[in-house]
């Protein structure tokens, strides 16, 4: 083998890393979407059986499914790190491209192409959690004050 196909190897293989990584992320997060969703349901319409304090259950689950989630994102950060930082140095300086030319990781790295929503909204699940955990222990359930907090 030569070092244009050792290379291209290497960077098959990143990209299929990174892929895995992106689809079990997002697999969690639709995970934890329906479980804390489902668990403040259920525990929402069974308040009258059982105590509201479970409510902290829904919200600990969320906490720890974000490190979860954020191990994998920080995997994809570390291959789009090695890509911008070692990878394409290296094949753009046996090339000759425009000056023009920007690769694809110091494209992404810019800050225009930032993408924050989908952050927000993956910890907005989780900050409604913990705000209807902290209510169930600081005051007594009560339907008309909590619904306000579910808004």
């Amino acid at each position: 083998m030569d070092r244009a196909d050792v290379a291209w190897d290497l960077f098959c293989e990143l990209r299929k890393e990174l892929i895995e990584s992106q689809k079990l992320r997002a697999q969690v997060i639709g995970f934890k979407i329906t479980f804390v969703s489902a668990a403040i349901g259920l525990i929402g319409t069974n308040l009258e059986k059982i105590p509201n304090i479970l409510l902290v259950i829904p919200a600990f689950a969320a906490i720890f499914f974000d490190f979860l989630i954020n191990s994998y994102r920080y995997a994809i950060k570390r291959i789009g790190f090695y890509n911008r930082n070692y990878y394409e140095p290296s094949i753009s300086s046996n090339l000759k491209l425009p000056d023009t030319f920007i690769w694809w990781e110091n494209f992404l790295h810019n800050t225009k192409t930032g993408q924050s929503l989908a952050f927000m909204g993956n910890m907005g699940i989780t900050l409604l959690a913990v705000r209807a955990a902290i209510v169930a222990l600081v005051i007594p359930f009560c339907p008309f004050l909590s619904s306000t907090f579910f808004i």
